[in-house]
């Protein structure tokens, strides 16, 4: 997986392994600093212009993410991309659908 905006990546690496601790301290063990990194570019920072963030913002977004809004965000994120994976004939979304009048 190639990880956006990578140098500012390493600049808050350390960062976002201290927030992971965290996280699997109180048993959050599913995130990954990865996907911690894309919930603050996707979700904490979408409007603003990423690379001219200061360190102090960067900071902020990562310490301020907590792990449901993370989990929430993986989830509808996972559940998006199997949607578009999903290929269902006419018939199998017709069944899905409608109640068998029986």
């Amino acid at each position: 997986m190639q990880i956006p905006f990578f140098g500012l990546y390493e600049k808050v690496q350390l960062i976002l392994m201290n927030k992971i601790e965290e996280f699997h301290y109180y048993g959050y063990d599913a995130i990954t600093e990865q996907d911690l990194w894309k919930y603050c570019i996707d979700k904490t920072w979408r409007k603003q212009d990423i690379q001219n963030l200061r360190l102090y913002e960067l900071t902020s977004g990562i310490l301020g993410a907590t792990a449901s809004e993370v989990l929430s965000y993986m989830q509808i994120s996972d559940f998006k991309r199997n949607e578009m994976n999903l290929q269902l004939s006419e018939e199998e979304l017709r069944s899905l659908f409608h109640q068998n009048k029986e």
